[in-house]
């Protein structure tokens, strides 16, 4: 039986299994818990841009500082799956000339 960090009956079963996914996950602190804490969030910027963020890093279709961001995220995930795919075939071509050779 796996029970969750913070259950009622206070056990906390097994370490996290990444192999099949069993297990508990300890609870970490939001990298994020220091910001939400001083209430440094959007809301400062008031979702308006920065005139260098307008000038430098806003696209045309950029009007506010939240669709900055999410332009931003998008771009990072984009990169990540491209990175991970590549990776993927790589080693699929590798896996295939041994096979061969």
């Amino acid at each position: 039986m796996v029970l969750a960090l913070g259950s009622p009956s206070g056990i906390l079963g097994e370490k996290f299994r990444p192999s099949d996914g069993g297990g508990y996950v300890a609870y970490k602190k939001a990298d994020y818990a220091h910001a939400l804490s001083r209430s440094d969030t959007d809301d400062k910027v008031r979702n308006k841009l920065s005139k260098r963020q307008h000038e430098d890093e806003a696209s045309w279709s950029t009007r506010s500082w939240l669709s900055l961001q999410a332009q931003r995220m998008s771009v990072a995930l984009q990169l990540a799956a491209a990175e991970e795919i590549a990776t993927e075939l790589r080693l699929a071509a590798a896996s295939e000339d041994a096979a061969v050779a």
